[in-house]
């Protein structure tokens, strides 16, 4: 059996993945940062080619981020901005529909009175 060849990832990937497990460490999760780290050179080790080594490293760095912004409580703040947003959305969806029902209402009642004026003449 020949050797593998290792596969290797993109310089941006492997920087976001030094910065994620140091991260991971400064909010006193190692577990977590020793875990990311044997992830990878797991995934390095196993796959065919760059490209998987790339999308399982990808894969790898957004689950690590999540857990990183569960950590440091941002993942909460952006939860609670997008469902501020959607509120903020729904609020003027429904503020449009009342508007067009009222403006609609009264173009309604103007054609009801012109033809009322045309069935007079």
């Amino acid at each position: 059996m020949e050797p593998r060849e290792h596969r290797s990832i993109t310089p941006e990937q492997q920087l976001q993945i030094i910065k994620t497990i140091l991260t991971l460490r400064s909010l006193g999760d190692a577990e977590a940062s020793e875990k990311l780290r044997a992830r990878v050179r797991r995934s390095l080790l196993q796959s065919e080619s760059d490209e998987e080594a790339i999308a399982s490293a990808e894969q790898l760095l957004r689950r690590y981020t999540k857990a990183v912004k569960k950590l440091d409580g941002s993942y909460e703040r952006e939860r609670e901005l997008k469902r501020r947003r959607s509120e903020m959305l729904a609020m003027r969806a429904s503020k449009f529909v009342d508007d067009q029902a009222e403006s609609g209402d009264d173009s309604e009642e103007n054609n009801e009175d012109e033809s009322e004026n045309n069935d007079e003449k």
